[in-house]
Formats: C-alpha cells, sequence, structure tokens
C-alpha cells in the first residue's frame, strides 16, 4: 500500500515538506486532547482563561498512553518510511505536546523560522524527518506550524560550505539571506491532519491571534545509522533516502 502519489513524494522533494489530511483517528486525536487539557493551567469551559495560558515549553505529558498512540497506533510511521525507505528508520519515540496559547490580542506578525536540533553553539542534534499533527483545528493566524518551502535546500547548501554544526548562527540571525523568506506556509487545518517535514526545514509556530488553543504533537524520526553518515547529508540529500529514489 503505498500513502503518497508521485506528485506528493516529488512535492516534498522540492518543498521539504508535505501535508496529508485525517492521518489520526478522531477516536485517538479526543483522547489525546483529554490528556492535554489534564495537563493545562486554564479552564477548558472557560476561554477567557486561555489567554497566556501555561505551562510554557512542552507539556509534560509525552508518557501518557493516548499521546504515545497518537504515533503508534496508526499510519504516521508507516507514512514516514515510506518516504525515507522501509527499515531505515529508528524506532518511534514519543510525541513532544507543543501548546500555542492565544495571545488576546489580534496584530498578527510573520513569524521568523529556526532549525531544530541547534540549542547549543557547536552542536548538531540532528535528525532526518518529523511529523507535526494537529489536535485541535486551526485557523490562519492561530499558531499553526509554519513551514517555508525550499528552505532545506537553502539550508543544506549552507551546509556544503559551512560545517553542520554551525546551525546555531543561522537560528541567531547571523546568516545572510535567511530572514524573510518566501513560499512560507501555515498549517491550518483540521485535527487529525499531519505535516511530513524535512530536517532542514526552517520552521515555528505562528502568532496565535485566534481565540483557541493551537494543540500539537511533534515527533522525529533519524536513520538508523545517522551518526555515520550525518555530515555527507547536505552534498547528497536525498541519496540515502529510499523512498524518493525514484522520484525526479
Amino acid at each position: 500500500m503505498s500513502y503518497f502519489s508521485t506528485e506528493e513524494k516529488r512535492f516534498f522533494k522540492e518543498n521539504g515538506y508535505v501535508v496529508k489530511p485525517d492521518v489520526v483517528p478522531k477516536e485517538q486525536i479526543k483522547n489525546a486532547r483529554d490528556v492535554l487539557w489534564s495537563y493545562i493551567e486554564a479552564d477548558r469551559d472557560d476561554p477567557a482563561s486561555w489567554v497566556d495560558a501555561g505551562p510554557k515549553g512542552n507539556l509534560p505529558c509525552s508518557n501518557e498512553s493516548a499521546i504515545i498512540s497518537t504515533l503508534h497506533d496508526n499510519a504516521t510511521y508507516d507514512m514516514a518510511e515510506e518516504l525515507v525507505g522501509k527499515d531505515r528508520l529508528r524506532p518511534p519515540g514519543k510525541p513532544l505536546c507543543k501548546m500555542n496559547y492565544p495571545t488576546g490580542h489580534k496584530n498578527w506578525e510573520p513569524p521568523k523560522g529556526h532549525l531544530d536540533g541547534y540549542l547549543v553553539d557547536g552542536v548538531a542534534g540532528t535528525f532526518t524527518v518529523a511529523v507535526t499533527l494537529n489536535v485541535s483545528d486551526i485557523l490562519l493566524q492561530g499558531g499553526g506550524f509554519t513551514t517555508w518551502g525550499k528552505s532545506h535546500l537553502k539550508v543544506a547548501e549552507y551546509f556544503r560550505q559551512h560545517p553542520i554544526t554551525h546551525g546555531w548562527d543561522i537560528n541567531k540571525g547571523k546568516v545572510p539571506g535567511f530572514k524573510d523568506l518566501p513560499n512560507r506556509y501555515e498549517h491550518a487545518a483540521p485535527a487529525g491532519s499531519v505535516v511530513f517535514w524535512h530536517h532542514y526545514m526552517l520552521h515555528t509556530a505562528s502568532m496565535n491571534c485566534q481565540d483557541t488553543i493551537r494543540m500539537a504533537l511533534v515527533s522525529r524520526f533519524a536513520f538508523q545509522n545517522l551518526n555515520d553518515i550525518m555530515f555527507d547529508l547536505p552534498h547528497d540529500m536525498w541519496g540515502q533516502w529510499d523512498g524518493l529514489k525514484d522520484v525526479a
């Protein structure tokens, strides 16, 4: 069974992400949403309490069975494998629980992107492909997961000229050419939809100027032999991606 058409795989190679609706069943979404609410410091029945709610950062609920189920008990991992190649990825772990609370104002501003895995100068904590799952229905300018199409190609080009440990400089705005990029896409879509995205993709959550909490789960997958090939990947972006070798 194929989850992606040739056109979708080609779009992923060209743009660095691809969107698939209805990946996670509604019952799993409902159960995960209930868990998320049990960790949020706000009244579920009082939208006024959602503004600038907390806790900030990732909610500490990744070990909850309903959260794990959204990754392990549906096609998400198999779909990632189809892109990368059968048996090329490490086993799935546990999703990160990422909330984006309403700001309480409507002065929306375009976000700035970043690379994951570059929290410390000189260290590259890279991976291969990630998925961002909407657990709530997301409206435009509602804090949705945001990517910049083709930025993965620009990042790879940069890493062909600089060590991959220099991603920190991109995140800190020290590298010319990575500001005000075109092709911004905000994943405003119903709960259950997923964005599959390349690890060199510049991304972020947009400012939430809607009245609801953006609820999302993020999972990252890595090549089994990533430690051996990570420094070669910028020079041969798709050579290790068995699932895309037949896609021009």
